[in-house]
């Protein structure tokens, strides 16, 4: 009774917003974007971690785990206990996906009643779990979830970037020891609700980020952002290393900070090597076959 419930409301909403979907999507270029730069790539890792799970944890996933994954449905793993992809790290992409969809539908919109449109349907989704309790149904219970706000603080930073560049830097450097010093605090302890104690404090630490970034560029390394555009494969290829690397470090009886730093060594050596090797070529020939059938239709 209570999935049919929200099945209702998400009905409701869906009629709702197909006019906007069929007014504003008519050219896919956003979502198309976002699907070059986000997905092809993430299921070359699914794939592979199949592969690093048969090969080191000795464990067959099944054709239906794998086609979830790869379709962005969420699904109860009962080895982990989790509501998570084959690639673990991959729940946060499921949410991705709805959001990318739901700005989309929405891009038409002056930016802050685009704001107040997808604040509607996040309130409505929370609200939906809070009154059905949908938990027998996974898909709906995962798509209700209040992580969906900081998608919203998001959409909020981008609106305001110019404000932000111009603060003190003063001002933007005790933010970001206020953001860590807050989320030690919050998670080691008190017990409060993930978008309270990691969220808020993630909001503030990438506020205060942006409003230096002229000076991160003028003092900060070269490798820092190398490794900052390599970061989407370091996001997706670390637990294959961890899953990898957990028995030879097991074996070897290091000491907790020397396995630690040998553990970040591999994984950001493997990104590295990822990000040169599989993601930029792939991106480059998803690009070019793009533009290709772009100048087709035109």
């Amino acid at each position: 009774m209570a999935a049919s419930g929200v099945n209702k409301i998400y009905l409701k909403l869906y009629i709702l917003i197909k006019p906007a979907i069929n007014q504003h999507i008519n050219d896919p270029a956003f979502l198309m974007q976002r699907f070059t730069r986000v997905v092809p790539f993430y299921w070359v890792m699914t794939f592979l971690m199949v592969a690093a799970l048969w090969l080191f944890a000795g464990r067959a996933v099944s054709l239906e785990q794998t086609t979830n994954s790869l379709l962005f449905i969420p699904y109860l793993d009962t080895v982990t206990g989790y509501v998570q992809p084959v690639l673990g790290v991959g729940w946060t992409l499921n949410l991705e996906i709805l959001f990318y969809i739901l700005f989309a539908a929405t891009m038409g919109f002056g930016r802050l009643t685009q704001m107040a449109a997808v604040g509607v349907v996040f309130a409505i989704a929370v609200a939906a779990r809070i009154i059905f309790k949908p938990a027998a149904d996974t898909v709906l219970f995962f798509y209700t979830t209040p992580i969906l706000f900081e998608f919203l603080a998001g959409m909020a930073l981008g609106h305001l970037v110019r404000g932000l560049t111009r603060l003190p830097v003063f001002l933007g450097a005790s933010a970001i020891v206020f953001a860590i010093m807050s989320v030690l605090v919050m998670v080691l302890g008190f017990d409060l609700p993930r978008t309270l104690a990691q969220g808020i404090p993630a909001l503030i630490l990438v506020a205060a980020c942006i409003s230096l970034e002229s000076y991160f560029r003028l003092f900060a390394p070269r490798v820092l952002a190398i490794l900052g555009d390599a970061s989407y494969s370091l996001y997706l290829t670390h637990p294959i290393v961890l899953l990898a690397t957990a028995p030879v470090v097991a074996s070897a009886n290091l000491s907790p900070w020397l396995a630690g730093a040998a553990i970040v060594t591999a994984c950001i050596a493997v990104c590295l090597a990822s990000y040169s090797f599989i993601e930029k070529p792939l991106l480059a020939i998803l690009r070019m076959s793009r533009s290709a059938h772009q100048v087709k239709v035109q």
